[in-house]
């Protein structure tokens, strides 16, 4: 039998997300082959889901703004560490050819038609034909078994910071209980709800359930979701930290609250590793490739006969998957979560 590889390389530079979900396959290798050194290229954003993962043992920063230079130092470096595989979760051309050149004896990829932009031309190995419709951590599992990995189950996992735990714990003290947190973001504008839903949204379950509630999002969401922020302005009862957690810290806090309540977003499927159970907007997106992982979430969806569509933005006349959702549909649906549905 063939050894495992001593020293492994994933390469998935982004989104949060896809990172997230992707990481389970650093896990899956890991806990069979604690031995194997694994490194990881990534983009800036979703690096800190990297530094101090127990299943990475070395990031390659690639700044993503750096232009074909940077493109081969990243070469330069994962080449001086003479990795033996290279798996290329990313599937477009810069993630192909960064694998390509890896300088790894092997390369493995997806197959050809679950690739994008011509990638499937790099790998020299691919995993089997599957369905392009199946979750994307199911995805991802298929590496792990086409690897010979026995883990049955994905594995999520994410690193601690000291200090980003810290402020959680104290933000929740000051709470008074664990929170419902909701997202506001989303990063294209199909996936968006109606502005100042979320706002209603907000002190309406502050009401019905008699629990903390929080407003969380990245610094963008400040201008593009105004209206929601507008809505609990002065409100005692809903407190705004949007724009005001970084990314570790955002973990943190879903690690000690009660529900996530957002659209198909990063912040989501941070709340699915940490165990949170999510209620999640669904409308362009498909809810089965990219939703909430896991039988204890709630997907909130209008059947229309455009959606899922999967669109960056909606070409028709009235965005009726998003439009269509009501405040009550989702209030319903958070009531059904187990950690508030004795609060109703």
């Amino acid at each position: 039998m063939t050894p495992f590889p001593k020293k492994v390389l994933i390469v998935r530079l982004g989104a949060i997300g896809d990172v997230t979900n992707a990481l389970i396959v650093a896990t899956a290798i890991k806990a069979e082959h604690p031995e194997t050194e694994i490194g990881w290229v990534v983009h800036s954003l979703a690096k800190p889901l990297l530094d101090g993962h127990p299943a990475v043992d070395r990031v390659h920063h690639w700044q993503r703004d750096g232009g074909f230079g940077e493109i081969l130092r990243v070469i330069r470096e994962v080449r001086s560490h003479a990795y033996e595989l290279t798996i290329d979760l990313q599937r477009i051309a810069k993630s192909g050819f960064v694998a390509w050149r890896s300088g790894a004896k092997r390369v493995l990829g997806f197959d050809r038609a679950r690739s994008k932009e011509l990638s499937w031309i790099f790998p020299k190995e691919r995993i089997e034909a599957g369905d392009r419709h199946a979750h994307m951590v199911d995805q991802y599992m298929e590496f792990a078994r086409y690897l010979g990995l026995r883990s049955a189950k994905p594995v999520h996992e994410l690193p601690r910071y000291e200090d980003a735990e810290a402020r959680a714990e104290e933000l929740v003290a000051e709470l008074g209980a664990p929170p419902i947190l909701i997202n506001l973001g989303a990063s294209k504008p199909a996936n968006r709800w109606v502005p100042g839903r979320f706002g209603e949204l907000a002190l309406a379950a502050r009401e019905r359930f008699d629990m903390p509630v929080c407003l969380v999002g990245g610094p963008q969401d400040r201008e593009l979701f105004g209206e929601d922020l507008a809505r609990i302005e002065g409100s005692d009862a809903v407190r705004d930290l949007v724009g005001a957690t970084s990314l570790p810290e955002l973990w943190a806090l879903e690690r000690r609250s009660s529900l996530f309540v957002g659209l198909d977003t990063g912040p989501m499927h941070l709340a699915v590793s940490v165990g949170l159970p999510c209620v999640i907007l669904f409308g362009a997106a498909d809810h089965r490739r990219t939703g909430p992982y896991g039988d204890k979430n709630q997907i909130v969806r209008i059947s229309v006969a455009c959606a899922p569509c999967n669109k960056r933005e909606c070409r028709m006349p009235r965005h009726d998957c998003m439009e269509d959702i009501t405040v009550e549909l989702v209030l319903d649906a958070m009531s059904k979560s187990a950690k508030v549905s004795g609060k109703v």
